[in-house]
């Protein structure tokens, strides 16, 4: 498992003022490095194209191939027959995996046919590009290579080729990559110090966050040991303050010590950010945090950023336009940092509960379904990051966690397991037209979905979605029966 710790840093050794200017001269042309191999990797990729697209061989069977994969389509949106529909839908799957491994087996030959033409590896070419525009260390050079190649990779598949996203570009503030092989840490008289290249030696201070001086020395301890692996980091700075972005691979605990068949239910809810509860003791539960508190800050924060925008609109530039729009970046940034703050709290309240409960898994509501809670609340608040953050702190205590299929667990008695409309009186209030049972509404949300055993991992594996299908089919058959009349009519 992958984690970052942040850590100040303060150069000790002698050439102090040259290993300051050292790294700042290096952030620049990394800025400059990181652009123009990223640029590198797209023209690239046009090149590439641009062979296939000239082979006219490849065009015509391309567009064999893609006539009969629209006609299969149309066969199978024209079919009434289901059986017949089925044996359609099939065979058009299979014309169009067809047309993905020759276009696959296509890319393969043009990109084979362009590095024959220009030489060396994609690695190597980016190397040999940087080697001659920018005067770098090779560690720095080695990062920028593996970095910019996964970032453009990232790219294509978030839909840059399809216009879905923009080329990447690299801010000027962008941390310095550093290469995990290249820090040396050692210990002496308690105080614990790198030693980087170029004969730099950083010292790391501890106390500037007196919270987290024990959990930094533990770290700092274990990697001394060997215990946690350093891996690729960077360096930044903040306020003129140096920062280690230390990034390390902590090994999984296992699992142990947890009741077989525990499970924490977590329901992320409006009036109360995470409510939990166990799923074989009733009478345990707790609930995390205030959303009145957490919306009073973010919304504060929104207003401002509103009011310098407005304002922005009648500075044309000079000075003034400058000076808001970097205090425009910093209202961001801080409301970034409140937002992670506050979800840190948050999914490490839940894991600790499940520590505490011996609870060997935690079940959460598949995100696709935060939808279906209030809108203005999900604007101001990301869960996707909050339920990252309980995946990564379960984990390393060697606890699971799943998602559920989220629909109907708030309008669903958790006693006798009856479901009806308006079960859910109010926000915070939960009777059961069955059996009267009364109840918070959070807590009988989270203890089904801690009972529950309905795992998904995609939103078209939910009850919600599969409904939603049905009834756009049924719409579709009754247009089709409508549309039949209608021609028999006309006859």
């Amino acid at each position: 498992m992958i984690l970052t710790r942040k850590i100040k840093l303060v150069i000790v050794s002698e050439n102090q003022n040259e290993g300051y200017q050292l790294i700042r001269n290096e952030i620049r042309e990394q800025h400059k490095a990181l652009n123009l191999a990223y640029n590198h990797l797209y023209f690239e990729h046009n090149a590439i194209q641009k062979l296939k697209q000239n082979d006219e061989d490849y065009k015509k069977k391309c567009s064999k191939l893609q006539e009969q994969v629209n006609k299969k389509y149309e066969e199978y949106q024209k079919a009434k027959d289901t059986q017949k529909k089925e044996k359609l839908r099939d065979t058009y799957n299979k014309k169009k995996e067809e047309l993905y491994k020759f276009e696959k087996e296509r890319n393969e030959e043009a990109r084979k046919a362009y590095q024959q033409v220009v030489g060396f590896t994609q690695q190597t070419r980016i190397r040999n590009l940087i080697n001659r525009e920018c005067n770098l260390m090779s560690d720095t050079k080695d990062g920028i290579t593996s970095k910019v190649t996964q970032d453009y990779k990232n790219d294509c598949k978030a839909g840059l080729l399809y216009g879905k996203r923009s080329l990447r570009n690299y801010r000027k503030d962008n941390p310095l990559l550093v290469r995990g092989r290249s820090l040396k840490f050692y210990k002496e008289n308690e105080d614990y110090f790198i030693k980087w290249n170029k004969g730099i030696v950083f010292k790391c201070i501890l106390h500037i966050r007196k919270k987290n001086i024990a959990e930094l020395k533990s770290v700092l301890e274990n990697v001394l040991l060997n215990t946690y692996k350093v891996c690729d980091s960077s360096i930044s700075f903040d306020n003129k303050e140096m920062i280690l972005n230390l990034s390390l691979n902590i090994p999984d605990k296992e699992t142990q010590d947890y009741i077989p068949g525990r499970i924490v239910g977590v329901d992320l809810g409006i009036k109360i950010p995470a409510y939990v509860s166990l799923s074989d003791k009733v009478y345990v539960r707790k609930g995390i945090g205030s959303i009145d508190d957490f919306l009073r800050v973010r919304t504060q924060m929104q207003e401002r950023r509103r009011r310098l925008q407005k304002s922005l609109a009648a500075v044309k530039g000079g000075k003034g336009r400058e000076k808001k729009l970097k205090a425009l970046e910093r209202l961001k940034e801080k409301e970034a940092n409140f937002v992670k703050t506050y979800n840190h709290f948050l999914s490490t309240q839940i894991v600790t509960f499940a520590m505490k409960n011996q609870a060997g898994q935690i079940n959460m509501e598949f995100l696709e379904f935060d939808k279906m809670k209030n809108k203005s609340l999900l604007r101001n608040w990301s869960y996707y990051q909050l339920q990252t953050m309980i995946e990564y702190k379960a984990k390393r205590e060697g606890i699971v966690v799943r998602y559920v299929d989220a629909y109907h667990t708030s309008q669903t008695c958790s006693k006798c397991g009856h479901y009806e409309e308006g079960q859910r009186n109010t926000q915070e209030k939960f009777v059961c037209k069955n059996c009267d049972f009364e109840v918070n509404a959070d807590y009988n949300a989270s203890q089904n979905i801690a009972k529950s055993t309905s795992y998904i991992s995609d939103s078209t594996e939910s009850e919600y979605h599969k409904q939603k299908q049905k009834v756009l089919e049924d719409v579709e058959k009754e247009k089709n029966i409508i549309n039949e009349q209608l021609s028999l009519f006309d006859k």
